[in-house]
């Protein structure tokens, strides 16, 4: 058995030691949902192929581990803890798997008011914009924010674009900053659809996790009509194009200087804002690298027979295999020290604040701290 599938069963069995013993309907259940996910990965999730080729054995490994842990579970909530550890055998981001008893986590809740975008005003030349998440309805709430503040935004030359722990969600997101950020034109790379029956149905299936079904089917149909004319088992282009050029109609008064600060926590579409808007002669990114979870997406559910909902990625990117996200996050142009504590998160602000205002973005070296030849 692999250690991190008996390290977290033998966890799970000290916490509830009265109810270590299995339960054969619990096993038997968790056994056969194991068997599952393991064939359904393989046959449609768009990094598989890479993966086997990559770590094939390491995943087998992992798979007969987790048989042995699944036949000893007590209950569906053991069994939960068994499957995610395997699912990481894939690959640690961008597929998770949803317990019977858990929430709809298809990002459709409203927006909660803590995580909604916030503006400030930190000087006469730099404004500020927090940015946790870019989820459904966000767009919307930024675009409201960025028309509410219009006139201190445009009055001020330095942005600092604070994305720490954002959790991802949608391109639609942050898709109001770009005539703030980009410039004329935005070099993009696309993704590819791996074409199987059941990515194909997944489309449909993602739209009852949404806020609006009605509005997702209509988007989703063209994607449909497109991948039935594919084979099945290749990989599909979207509208045909590999890499490619977006237009983007740009606001007429623009920031001159944006920092974006950036940590581990911002995974998926916060990579992607990145991503587009450091191809921007004004953009800098500052901080720490990120999450890595971007180059398999467009997750799509898979419910099982359990009642769990596997939620795996059905395309990868035209940026591989030249440009990995995943491996190792995207790297900053200035990198700062992780902060030891909330006071020294806080002062990161300060720090970029003063660097774009013209001052050193950190405290000088001791003169004897670093001899080069």
């Amino acid at each position: 058995m692999s250690h991190t599938i008996r390290n977290v069963l033998t966890f799970y069995l000290a916490l509830h030691a009265g109810a270590a013993f299995a339960s054969p309907t619990a096993a038997a259940e968790c056994q056969t949902d194991l068997s599952r996910i393991a064939q359904f990965i393989e046959a449609n999730d768009a990094g598989a192929v890479t993966h086997l080729a990559s770590h094939g054995a390491t995943i087998a490994a992992a798979l007969a581990s987790a048989r042995t842990a699944a036949g000893q579970v007590p209950d569906v909530v053991a069994c939960d803890v068994i499957l995610q550890s395997y699912l990481k055998a894939w690959r640690p981001t961008h597929l998770q798997l949803i317990p019977v008893t858990g929430t709809n986590t298809g990002k459709s809740a409203a927006v909660a008011t803590s995580r909604t975008p916030q503006f400030g005003v930190l000087s006469k030349d730099t404004a500020l914009l927090v940015l946790p998440s870019f989820n459904q309805g966000y767009g919307v709430a930024l675009a409201s924010l960025l028309a509410e503040r219009r006139s201190e935004l445009e009055s001020r030359k330095n942005w600092i674009v604070d994305v720490r722990a954002n959790d991802g969600g949608e391109d639609a997101g942050f898709a109001p900053l770009r005539p703030w950020l980009l410039d004329a034109h935005l070099p993009r790379h696309g993704v590819e659809y791996r074409v199987t029956p059941a990515n194909i149905q997944s489309q449909y299936d993602i739209c009852s996790y949404t806020r609006d079904p009605a509005g997702c089917l209509k988007q989703m149909t063209p994607l449909v009509e497109q991948m039935r004319t594919a084979p099945s088992g290749s990989f599909m282009p979207f509208a045909g194009e590999r890499f490619g050029s977006i237009p983007v109609d740009l606001e007429t008064r623009r920031p001159e200087r944006v920092a974006i600060l950036i940590d581990r926590p911002c995974g998926s579409s916060c990579e992607q804002f990145v991503l587009e808007a450091r191809t921007s002669y004004r953009v800098k990114i500052v901080g720490r690298p990120t999450m890595g979870a971007l180059d398999y997406s467009n997750l799509r559910p898979h419910r099982l027979g359990s009642g769990r909902v596997l939620f795996y990625a059905t395309t990868r990117s035209t940026r591989l295999p030249d440009l990995h996200v995943d491996a190792a996050g995207i790297a900053p142009d200035i990198l700062l020290p992780a902060p030891s504590n909330a006071a020294a998160h806080e002062a990161e602000i300060e720090q970029v604040q003063r660097w774009l205002e013209g001052g050193p973005i950190q405290s000088a070296l001791p003169a004897s701290g670093i001899l080069r030849r």
